[in-house]
């Protein structure tokens, strides 16, 4: 949408009724569209990430304030909030609603070193851990920290002379606790082998091999291997 077009018919919609948007929530919308308006691309499924407002500028009340939709999650089939400091959230099915990146910026970087290095040999876990609580505690086991591409539900670490990377990513929030899948990324067998004493050394919480791999679409057994095939 143009600038004008989201200045001219932006709205705040409160349940049935219709007032006019806040000023500061039109200005975030234009913003957002000029810069991320029409971006689409795929992570882990052909859905796709698809960011723009869909014609609609439309302001309304979530959980956490103020937030327009300008984000469709391929991998969730979700809409994803944007709220009016910048973070987004959603909230899936029954889940909470809870915030997902700490930026928009964030999340692309995130997404984009995913994509990076889902094609490396890699092992995958379960960890478990009680509400918003992230499931890392001593990163001495850990390669370095990407603070662009970490938030509140994605957390990353690279060492890219040695070609190892680590994900733990939030993949699910029932009400009783936490679910996050935590990725070892190697670029040889050899290194991803080094993947089990250095979670569980980095884990403070209920951690176990993963029974199924979300990159390669299939069931694993405990301390397999996999590469992801190429599409």
């Amino acid at each position: 949408m143009a600038g004008t077009d989201i200045r001219s018919t932006a709205v705040l919609r409160i349940d049935d009724r219709i007032e006019a948007a806040p000023s500061e929530l039109v200005e975030a919308m234009v913003k957002f569209e000029e810069r991320y308006g029409g971006l689409w691309y795929p992570v882990l499924g052909p859905n796709g990430m698809e960011y723009g407002l869909d014609g609609g500028a439309v302001v309304r009340r979530s959980p956490l304030g103020l937030a327009f939709t300008g984000i469709l999650d391929g991998d969730w089939t979700w809409p994803v909030d944007v709220l009016a400091d910048g973070r987004t959230a959603m909230g899936p099915g029954r889940w909470s609603y809870r915030v997902i990146d700490r930026s928009v910026d964030q999340r692309l970087e995130s997404h984009a070193l995913l994509v990076s290095v889902c094609g490396w040999f890699h092992r995958t876990f379960a960890c478990y851990t009680p509400r918003d609580v992230i499931p890392v505690g001593d990163e001495r086991h850990l390669p370095q920290r990407v603070p662009e591409a970490t938030g509140p539900t994605q957390l990353w670490w690279l060492d890219e002379d040695d070609g190892v990377a680590v994900q733990a990513n939030l993949s699910a929030w029932p009400p009783e606790r936490d679910e996050w899948t935590v990725r070892y990324f190697a670029r040889s067998p050899a290194q991803a082998a080094d993947a089990n004493p250095r979670v569980f050394g980095a884990t403070v919480h209920e951690t176990v091999p993963a029974l199924w791999c979300t990159l390669c679409s299939h069931s694993v057994s405990p301390g397999r291997t996999c590469l992801r095939p190429h599409p």
